[in-house]
């Protein structure tokens, strides 16, 4: 079994962070995986990002850049990144070093044990109490909405590339949720592994802003009327048993 795996990065004004970031990812890449790429996806940032991520691309030849000229949100780095993709799996970790080299570590020793991997968080009181609600809320809505149980549904993930671009995203910060939920459905096979953050993770994030936090609400919505519809179909696409015949009339 080879581990082939394409890593986006997505940055917005993660001058300081984003050089660690990527050089842990090449340390624990370079004894985990077979063959690798690092995808930076520089998403508009008006500090020195976009120059630290090309530094890294011409010191580092599994390293590429993609450059938005404006800030369109990490669902549309995720997607930028999903179509550049060379290899079988992909996943997405954050260009702002909040999760623990360990974790990362984890998670590329379990690409290509299943289809689907899924990571947990297992040191959550790093985070800020409104964003482990959030994570709760969140997690809570995909076990219903899926039917899985897993125990993280805002963590690090990795997708099979063929199936993940069969799927149609926003490329709002929901994008993970609605990623998320259909691969779970699709995957034949998921494993769970643990990651830890790094302390202080959320000082330069923006998921709580309320324009944030309304799109996550409103993207879950949507996959719940989606799967709705769906067992809706599925229901009338097949005949009621004993259902009297209806005679047509002349």
């Amino acid at each position: 079994m080879k581990r082939n795996l394409s890593i986006i990065v997505p940055a917005y004004n993660e001058s300081d962070k984003i050089e660690v970031t990527v050089k842990e990812i090449i340390n624990v890449a370079a004894e985990t995986l077979d063959e690798y790429e690092i995808l930076i996806v520089n998403d508009g940032s008006t500090d020195n990002t976009g120059v630290v991520a090309d530094n890294l691309a011409s010191q580092y030849k599994k390293v590429s850049v993609i450059h938005q000229e404006t800030n369109r949100g990490v669902g549309a780095a995720y997607i930028a990144g999903l179509w550049a993709a060379n290899y079988e799996y992909l996943t997405l970790v954050p260009g702002d070093n909040a999760f623990h080299i360990s974790g990362i570590e984890n998670l590329f020793e379990a690409v290509g044990t299943a289809e689907l991997v899924v990571s947990y968080r297992n040191n959550m009181q790093v985070r800020t109490l409104l964003r482990r609600l959030l994570s709760i809320a969140c997690t809570l809505s995909m076990q219903i909405l899926t039917g899985c149980r897993i125990r993280d549904a805002h963590s690090l993930y990795v997708y099979p590339v063929f199936l993940a671009r069969q799927i149609r995203v926003n490329p709002g910060y929901g994008y993970h949720i609605e990623s998320l939920s259909k691969l779970l459905i699709r995957s034949k096979s998921s494993v769970e592994v643990p990651v830890r953050l790094n302390p202080k993770p959320d000082t330069s994030s923006g998921v709580m802003r309320p324009k944030v936090v309304f799109s996550l609400i409103m993207t879950m919505v949507r996959q719940y009327y989606e799967r709705l519809n769906h067992w809706s179909n599925l229901k009338h696409s097949y005949p009621t048993k004993n259902k009297p015949r209806e005679v047509s009339k002349y």
